[in-house]
């Protein structure tokens, strides 16, 4: 075999790993520089890609919360709200962009914008309604206290004052609609006293209590009332659900056993004057309270006088 036979031979079994082996010497050797900053690149690119896909450890939670006059809602992780009482709204928007690394010899570029915090505060309103106070109120509670409680209508020929307790001012107002009922023409002067610890009435009372009403130990009628007497009849002889009981008072003049007497005559005589006017005689009764239960002091001429009446207390059954 000639040496050109012999070396074609060799070189066909020079094995290809130290072919790559020589390639690999060559190429380091020759362009060591060129490798490293391809390597170093290679390593950048891994790591900015596991950060992406890791993210920065921030987690984004969103809470809904019904307050009582808003929402409060909060969006964004590590944050609290020291304000338990104020809805606050917490908006964290984080942008974050990153360019892709080049198989070129430049170093990759990476955008990261900072994050943007919005917090809009709103002042919660709490709005308190208080009942007002009626007109009717007592002004003291002195006058509260002197106040007994109804609903009473002193009758005069030329006046009606509304008195009493009531608690509640439609109560009072049903009395003013009942006395311009019964009464149309007269003036209607307003007293009532309305506050809530005054029950409900059972009844209204409808007074004739004046210094000529009755003469002294009589049970006669002073004509200049028998009007308001006839009013009454007709108001409640519409109505066969309506009773009236008739009760006659006196001062405390002369020995109780005698008043006791006169204020059942003075009843009587009111009484009678209904049924003369129509009502039927089953709605009617009377009554005499003597001097049991004044309406003033006995001991002034005045509170005398004013303690000579007759009631009309009138119940719709």
């Amino acid at each position: 075999m000639s040496d050109d036979e012999q070396k074609s031979a060799a070189e066909d079994y020079y094995p290809l790993r130290w072919k790559l082996a020589d390639f690999a010497e060559d190429l380091f050797v020759l362009h060591r520089t060129a490798v490293v900053a391809i390597l170093a690149l290679f390593g950048l690119g891994l790591i900015l890609l596991g950060y992406l896909a890791l993210g920065d450890g921030q987690a984004t939670t969103e809470t809904v919360t019904d307050q009582t006059n808003g929402l409060e809602r909060t969006a964004s992780a590590g944050i609290e709200d020291d304000d338990a009482e104020t809805p606050t709204t917490t908006i964290d928007v984080a942008a974050e962009e990153s360019a892709t690394s080049s198989s070129s010899s430049s170093a990759p570029t990476t955008t990261e914008a900072p994050a943007t915090t919005i917090a809009t505060t709103t002042t919660s309103t709490t709005t308190t309604t208080t009942a007002p106070v009626s007109a009717r109120a007592a002004t003291s509670p002195e006058q509260l206290a002197a106040t007994p409680p109804g609903a009473v209508l002193e009758l005069t020929p030329s006046a009606i004052r509304l008195i009493g307790g009531l608690p509640d001012d439609s109560m009072a107002d049903e009395n003013i609609e009942l006395a311009e009922r019964f009464f149309p023409g007269i003036a209607i002067d307003d007293q009532q006293v309305v506050d809530e610890s005054f029950p409900d009435p059972d009844v209204v009372t409808m007074r004739l209590s004046a210094p000529d009403l009755f003469g002294y130990n009589s049970d006669a009628l002073n004509a200049a009332y028998l009007p308001l007497i006839d009013q009454i009849a007709a108001a409640v002889s519409v109505s066969d659900s309506i009773s009236v009981e008739v009760s006659g008072h006196t001062d405390d003049t002369g020995p109780a056993e005698g008043n006791q007497r006169l204020s059942e005559r003075r009843a009587s005589s009111a009484a009678q004057r209904l049924i003369a006017q129509g009502v039927p005689s089953a709605q009617v009764t009377s009554v005499g309270r003597g001097e049991d239960q004044p309406i003033a002091p006995n001991g002034t001429e005045a509170g005398r006088l004013a303690n000579r009446r007759v009631e009309f207390a009138i119940t719709n059954n």
